[in-house]
């Protein structure tokens, strides 16, 4: 693998936008020592990249890429995908892995809605991270390309221990979608529950970036507690306010089933217990640690709400486990064994 490789690996990271879980792993793998190198369209949240180079159309992205002939190896983040086009055909010799956490392929089984730059870059990737062991099932059907599990920890330092006011409830954060928005994107629209839970009488929170859009207000305003986005370390200690976080929906979704999300992890950064409502995947972590309940109906959710202690105890001695810095060596080690 040659010297500098074994002494210090440099990573060239080609994201069109530095998502939350992108920056978690590369704050971990810059603590690591590992020299960062960023191409985006997007002002990153971390400031721990030895250089940033911002690109606004594809031929930018082209020229900015020309530059980085020395790396050792490029990570590159979903979506969108054809950032690995670009890089595949600027620097042909370089290996590329794919950290596959947002995809077409999580969302919807139906052809109709396949993502042909999906299809396309399976096949020019030299290696995959993605979020849960059930992606990686469903990518090694259809590929022999090496996959690696990395779900989206949290890093040590938004872990949360400051002295919380209440506010009780269920909390839910990050996309939501209204009625209008395309059929794969179902598992994120959330009326039908936040009207369940009203019926319940059972008190529910969302935080959401799209707060603000005039039809996002229209659609779930009256009918749950609509909270603005907040940055993320601010997001985590709101989290703390509540009794349980969600992860899931009423109803069957591919997305849920099979991937963990980024909000699992924040919940218990922020120290409240998760309850997996028809999501398979984290259900599964969620009851194997104790950490939360995994539940199929929201009557079940009022029937077991009172666990929420014996689980709350479980997060808050557990979640030092499940941060980013105690799993980012194999994210090291995938990049060797790529390069080897």
């Amino acid at each position: 693998m040659g010297g500098r490789v074994a002494d210090k690996l440099r990573v060239l990271v080609v994201a069109h936008r530095v998502c939350s879980r992108t920056t978690k792993e590369m704050i971990a793998l810059s603590a690591k020592g590992v020299e960062l190198h960023l191409v985006t369209a997007r002002i990153p949240m971390a400031d721990i990249f030895k250089t940033v180079s911002f690109y606004q159309t594809s031929l930018g992205l082209r020229e900015a890429l020309k530059r980085f002939k020395d790396v050792d190896i490029i990570h590159a983040v979903s979506e969108p995908s054809w950032v690995v086009i670009a890089c595949r055909e600027m620097l042909p010799d370089k290996k590329i892995i794919l950290d596959w956490h947002d995809a077409q392929w999580w969302r919807s089984e139906s052809p109709v809605d396949a993502s042909a730059e999906e299809r396309l870059i399976s096949s020019w990737i030299d290696g995959v991270i993605v979020p849960s062991h059930s992606c990686k099932k469903f990518f090694s059907a259809i590929s022999n390309k090496p996959c690696l599990v990395l779900p989206p920890y949290c890093n040590e330092q938004s872990i949360a221990y400051q002295a919380w006011g209440y506010i009780g409830g269920i909390v839910y954060e990050g996309r939501v979608d209204i009625l209008e928005a395309k059929k794969y994107m179902n598992y994120c629209k959330y009326v039908d529950l936040c009207k369940k839970f009203e019926e319940e009488d059972i008190a529910f929170s969302i935080y959401s970036p799209f707060s603000e859009e005039p039809k996002h207000i229209e659609t779930y305003f009256k009918i749950c507690a609509w909270n603005k986005g907040r940055e993320h370390n601010e997001l985590i200690n709101c989290l703390g306010l509540y009794d349980w976080g969600l992860c899931g929906n009423i109803g069957k979704h591919r997305e849920w089933d099979i991937t963990m999300p980024n909000k699992l992890f924040e919940y218990m950064a922020g120290g409240i217990p998760i309850i997996a409502l028809n999501a398979k995947e984290t259900g599964d972590f969620v009851e194997k640690h104790g950490i939360g309940i995994s539940v199929n109906s929201v009557e079940e959710i009022k029937e077991r709400y009172l666990e929420r202690g014996e689980c709350q105890k479980n997060v808050m001695l557990k979640r030092h486990s499940f941060v980013m810095e105690k799993h980012i060596d194999t994210v090291i080690e995938f990049y060797k064994r790529i390069l080897s």
